[in-house]
């Protein structure tokens, strides 16, 4: 697929527009696809990238956090730019949207927000009733991937709650911590009936569940992809 367009969400973290050129890939809002890529001294790397854009959008967008040692992030986000072609599989995956009248939680850590951009637009689209709100922990303010689409969600009703774990911003007055149990106690407000999406590094993904677990949800209602 042919990059369109490169946008640069935060200063090591981009998105590539990418064109279908007439040929659509279907897929669930929350699903990722492979991408493949060859690299300055021949070396072929494949990761996986969760798929920002809605099924509903006219285009494929990833979104892509320069890693330490990543070899594919950084050769994305230093030498990718508009009019290459990437190597694209896929869909994949089971943690996709489900619309079912519950209210959904969607708890995220970093560039563990980018699915729950996909279901989030999907969800307004639609015309769905689905309500859902975000708990999104973030290094600083200046790391919030899809700053003034939250803003714009916020200002639409939606609740969306940013917790900065090394500020350095005097005039945050946010929460400043790690998601921990009792932030979800706060956060929460159906834990009877909600159904929880938690998106980020593995051990931020298993903290999670396991305060949820310890506030009476059960394992049934919680939907996890980590990010490596």
């Amino acid at each position: 697929m042919k990059v369109e367009r490169v946008i640069e969400e935060t200063l090591e973290t981009k998105s590539f527009s990418l064109d279908f050129e007439g040929d659509t890939i279907p897929f669930l809002s929350g699903q990722f696809v492979n991408v493949t890529a060859q690299l300055s001294g021949g070396q072929r790397v494949r990761r996986a990238y969760s798929i920002a854009s809605s099924p509903r959008d006219p285009e494929l967008l990833l979104t892509v956090k320069r890693m330490q040692d990543g070899l594919l992030s950084n050769f994305l986000c230093d030498h990718v730019n508009a009019g290459d072609v990437l190597n694209i599989r896929g869909p994949y995956g089971r943690f996709i949207l489900e619309d079912d009248g519950r209210p959904l939680v969607f708890i995220a850590a970093g560039s563990g927000i980018v699915p729950f951009r996909s279901m989030w637009r999907y969800i307004r689209q639609t015309g769905s009733t689905a309500v859902f709100s975000l708990l999104y922990s973030s290094k600083s303010l200046r790391h919030v991937i899809y700053h003034d689409e939250l803003s714009d969600l916020s200002q639409a009703g939606y609740r969306i709650v940013h917790t900065i774990t090394c500020s350095d911003d005097p005039s945050w007055t946010g929460c400043s911590r790690r998601i921990d149990r009792e932030m979800l106690a706060d956060f929460v407000q159906d834990f009877a009936r909600s159904l929880f999406y938690m998106c980020g590094p593995p051990d931020f993904c298993d903290c999670a569940a396991q305060y949820l677990l310890e506030l009476g949800v059960g394992r049934d209602r919680m939907r996890t992809e980590k990010y490596d």
